[in-house]
């Protein structure tokens, strides 16, 4: 299977499995709307959430298959992967049961503004100690993902994140059935589908892996394994691991500074949930397609890597603008139905717009992040990687001084700018990355998304006066052609401003 084969299979899944996650997240503010109930289940979720990016999303993999592909021998990547297995669902499940038993105190430190022993704060603790359970799932679905990818075997791990979406879903269907709407019993049913869900995924990797050299030897669990290299692994790990989580990382932060208001977890967490489209994507592009690419190229990867950013940001800047101008239609077409009301979609509206400033940056951010893990600057990046997590905290407690939502998601924008700035700054220094190749044609790319953004938003106006109260249908179908007409004008801009740099750049006859 090729390279463009697998990438492809990758990409369609990633995208399948986040139209389902925008479907799954639908129906969870259709059962939930923004309130206590579900202030209560976000907070919850906010460490399975973290493990899925960090394990069931591929990130272990960077580490994981060149290990056992380093590995000769009969045996020796079975063994590899057992020790490496043991190691990290045992420290799973340890993490598990500390976080099981000390939740009160892991709900306070996540959301602070819970009232304590208040309505909030009770439910989230006991969904919490029902979803942490997930964590020692995803790093046995991460292994034997690992262990397939390792064959090439990508369609059924790919396949996972839409399983675990399906399972979830068919749990929101028995509660829409049973009427059980904006209650405790939902959040801990949902509580509890995140960890059938992460059964669902162990299956379908452990299906994907069957016959593997790596998972079908003769070895059994036993002190004589190679310990000592399943922690290198592990060790290795950390780098990708972090650049993985870095937007869950900044969304975690975000929840603890405005969790004294109520409903701000809950439309922070369904804003955050629609940013994770294009991220995914780009995450997807950049693991799959850019990083095997740089590996090969060696030293001569600084002008792949300046047209990898480009086309990151050619595909992350029309859609922050989008979201930005079109942050209430697109919320009120997903969300509002069922317990999700008005003033949910402006409250969640309001924080997405914000948020859609970081898109930009963060997908930008994924890309520097494999292009620093190519060229062996690791260190320099996780350290970058920490610092502009405090950014993020330290910006969101001196704009959010009143507790208000909008001013921390706007460190949440400001912390992924700083980021991309060093990054940029220390891989330019490096030779390994030629950002002036490709300066002309982002700022073309950014002035192609504000003409986008200036057309759907005259548009977005204009359609008002004659759809005054748009619901249903009529709102869904006003949202496609402002999209569309959106993306008609991007690539009509794209194209002409292409060309009037061909003839700028066209040498005069003498």
């Amino acid at each position: 299977m090729s390279l463009r084969t697998r990438t492809s299979i990758v990409s369609v899944a990633t995208l399948g499995s986040r139209i389902l996650g925008f479907v799954r997240d639908a129906a969870i503010a259709a059962v939930l709307g923004v309130g206590p109930v579900a202030d209560a289940l976000a907070a919850a979720l906010a460490l399975p959430l973290l493990a899925r990016r960090l394990l069931a999303e591929g990130a272990f993999n960077l580490a994981f298959i060149p290990a056992l592909a380093r590995e000769t021998g009969a045996g020796a990547a079975h063994r590899l992967s057992l020790a490496t297995g043991g190691l990290l669902v045992g420290l799973l499940l340890a993490l598990s049961g500390v976080a099981a038993l000390f939740m009160p105190a892991l709900i306070a430190l996540l959301a602070p503004g819970f009232e304590s022993m208040g309505a909030r704060a009770e439910l989230a603790i006991l969904c919490g100690r029902i979803a942490v359970f997930y964590l020692p799932l995803a790093g046995l679905a991460a292994i034997y993902g690992g262990i397939a990818n390792a064959e090439q075997r990508v369609l059924l791990p790919a396949l996972a994140p839409v399983a675990a979406n399906l399972t979830v879903l068919a749990v929101l269907i028995v509660l829409v059935w049973q009427g059980l709407l904006a209650s405790d019993i939902a959040a801990l049913a949902i509580a509890g589908a995140t960890v059938v869900a992460g059964v669902s995924q162990l299956v379908l990797m452990l299906y994907a892996a069957r016959g593997c050299a790596a998972a079908s030897g003769r070895e059994r669990f036993s002190l004589s394994l190679p310990w000592r290299k399943a922690t290198h692994v592990l060790r290795q790990a950390v780098p990708a691991l972090l650049f993985a989580g870095l937007s869950q990382f900044r969304f975690m932060i975000a929840l603890a500074l405005v969790s004294g208001t109520d409903g701000a977890v809950a439309a922070l967490n369904y804003a955050q949930r629609l940013m994770d489209l294009p991220l995914g994507l780009v995450g997807a592009s950049a693991g799959a397609v850019l990083l095997p690419l740089l590996v090969h190229k060696g030293r001569e990867q600084g002008h792949d890597a300046a047209h990898a950013m480009l086309a990151a940001l050619a595909f992350a800047c029309p859609a922050a603008i989008g979201l930005f101008v079109l942050a209430e239609p697109v919320v009120q077409v997903l969300f509002q139905r069922g317990s999700f009301d008005g003033e949910d979609v402006r409250q969640t509206a309001a924080l997405l717009g914000i948020l859609a400033l970081s898109l930009p940056f963060q997908g930008l951010e994924r890309v520097l992040s494999a292009i620093a893990s190519a060229a062996g600057v690791i260190r320099a990046g996780e350290k970058i990687a920490l610092a502009s997590l405090l950014v993020c905290l330290l910006a969101g407690l001196a704009l959010g001084v009143q507790g208000e939502a909008v001013p921390v998601a706007g460190a949440v924008a400001l912390s992924a700018l700083a980021s991309v700035g060093a990054m940029c700054v220390l891989l330019v220094r490096g030779g390994h990355l030629a950002l002036g190749a490709v300066l002309l044609p982002m700022l073309g790319v950014l002035v192609a998304g504000l003409l986008m953004g200036s057309a759907v938003w005259l548009l977005e106006s204009g359609s008002r006066l004659w759809l005054v109260e748009a619901s249903g249908w009529q709102a869904a179908v006003r949202l496609l052609l402002l999209v569309g007409a959106g993306v008609l004008v991007y690539g009509l801009a794209l194209l002409g401003l292409a060309g009037l740099r061909r003839v700028l750049c066209m040498p005069r006859s003498l």
